[in-house]
């Protein structure tokens, strides 16, 4: 067997354990939320083949301004559900997850040169970032890239021909899929920023710092990936663009962007690994890199800031750990020490190669190519997904036309499920709805005193309520004579004026 396709018995343990947890992911029921949204944008591009510069799917936002960085995950997503249906979309969020767990699996197994640092960093990452799993959207591609220029910022940082083509490459196809592409350039910011520190640790030099010629190099591909990042519909725009969004008022009000605190489950999960990360940094007899610490620690100080950034401080504390932590047990531990890594050899790729086979088949999408069986509906999204309701609407005799008073979280799937030409008053693309509109629906999800005066002020007709996260509003319905209720489940409830305006 050549020598490049030989593996270790190591190779087959993380495959096995990876496997797992893509098999968990692959057959993790569709979340009702973002996903949707994206779906409908994509199938929107695929139809008018442009990538349109205002708002094209909801009319309170017609005429607004719209950047859109993730076009070409959005066209890819709904491309695939069209040809192969929902489970190739739960089979593309597991390829992706296990990519990032293999590359800071990967980055944690060389440095410690142990299965176990390995392990823990698999383990620290995947518990931390969970909940982040659960929802598809194109940050998950992004967070790939981003694992792989973490991977390289804490290897060896070589800048090799590889480097040079592949990483301006990527962050070409990555600021047209998600917006994290600055984490990117972030990343390699601080591998400058770091690399001028260790040098200047060392040297006790400013000149000879700023003199590094690995310094140079890092800054100048920093600045052929901020280049390369240009090629987009929108050029320049998207730079402004991603701060635009995470400023946005109406982003503000969305609970999933507020800052950490110990009441959320993975806010209480983030301080056991920050209690985990500074006990590993403390028995570690290796020297700390200057840019680990700053990515540690600039990633750690953006999530208290906003939930939604312990994505990108995930990864790095899972690599600090796995690192750290191992070489403190190993200072320790006799074993450790004299662990030796096994031979390779061609059997235990055959091996590999059986396992990954099996984790195929194991998938509903393996299931789904392998012997021509697909899932009901029912069966592949989550419980919170308004299946019933929007079937009811598909079959509504004399359905109103105009706009539709709906969740946030369930207008995609209601206008990508749903009957044609649905309008939901809003979609969870809150930084491109007005922010009168967005504080409105805010208002009438609270059921207002004024809320009929809303109502019709929008010509709102009808109304699909969540019981669960709308009781006020749905009170206000039950109690109003203007107002009849078409259609009843567990979830929602949908009301119908008597009279149309």
């Amino acid at each position: 067997t050549p020598l490049w396709m030989r593996t270790t018995p190591a190779s087959a343990l993380f495959t096995v354990l990876i496997g797992l947890v893509f098999v968990y992911i692959a057959n993790r029921p569709l979340w009702h939320t973002d996903l949707w949204d994206h779906l409908n944008y994509g199938a929107e591009i695929l139809k008018t083949k442009s990538v349109s510069t205002t708002e094209p799917l909801m009319r309170l936002c017609k005429g607004v301004p719209m950047v859109n960085i993730p076009w070409l995950a959005q066209v890819g997503m709904a491309a695939l559900n069209e040809r192969f249906g929902l489970t190739s979309l739960q089979f593309l969020s597991a390829i992706l997850v296990t990519l990032c767990l293999a590359f800071i699996t990967f980055r944690s197994w060389k440095n410690s040169r142990s299965v176990l640092g390995g392990l823990l960093a698999c383990g620290v990452f995947l518990k931390t970032n969970l909940h982040e799993f659960q929802v598809i959207r194109p940050q998950l591609i992004g967070l790939v890239f981003y694992c792989i220029v973490l991977a390289w910022m804490t290897g060896s940082r070589r800048h090799t021909k590889f480097t040079w083509t592949i990483f301006p490459l990527m962050f070409a196809l990555w600021a047209n899929i998600h917006g994290s592409f600055s984490m990117g350039l972030f990343l390699l910011g601080l591998t400058a920023v770091g690399r001028f520190g260790d040098v200047l640790v060392i040297s006790r030099s400013a000149k000879t710092a700023l003199l590094d010629r690995d310094l140079h190099k890092t800054i100048l591909l920093t600045q052929l990936c901020a280049a390369a990042v240009l090629l987009n519909p929108s050029g320049l725009g998207v730079y402004p663009e991603v701060f635009n969004v995470a400023g946005n008022s109406n982003v503000a009000s969305m609970f999933e962007w507020e800052p950490l605190t110990l009441r959320l489950s993975h806010g209480q999960t983030a301080a056991a690994v920050l209690l985990l990360s500074i006990m590993a940094i403390r028995l570690s007899p290796r020297r700390i890199h200057c840019a680990e610490m700053l990515a540690f620690v600039t990633t750690g100080l953006l999530a208290a800031w906003s939930a939604r950034m312990l994505n990108w401080w995930a990864p790095v504390a899972a690599i600090l750990i796995g690192i750290h932590l191992t070489a403190g047990i190993r200072k320790t531990s006799a074993w450790l020490k004299k662990s030796e890594p096994a031979k390779a050899s061609g059997l235990w790729t055959v091996v590999n190669g059986g396992l990954l086979w099996i984790i195929f088949a194991l998938t509903p999408f393996g299931m789904q190519i392998v012997h021509s069986r697909t899932l009901d509906i029912r069966n592949l999204v989550s419980r919170e997904t308004p299946v019933a309701t929007t079937a009811f609407l598909e079959t509504m005799e004399d359905r109103p036309s105009g706009i539709v008073f709906a969740p946030a979280e369930w207008a995609g799937y209601l206008m990508n499920r749903g009957p044609a030409g649905l309008e939901p008053m809003v979609n969870l693309h809150v930084h491109v709805t007005p922010e009168r509109v967005w504080m409105d629906y805010l208002k009438l999800n609270n059921g207002p005193s004024d809320w009929d005066g809303l109502m019709d002020e929008y010509g709102i007709n009808m109304a699909v309520v969540n019981k669960q996260r709308q009781g006020p509003l749905v009170r206000r319905l039950k109690e109003s004579s203007d107002w009849t209720a078409s259609y009843e489940d567990v979830q929602g409830i949908v009301f119908v004026r008597k009279v149309k305006i």
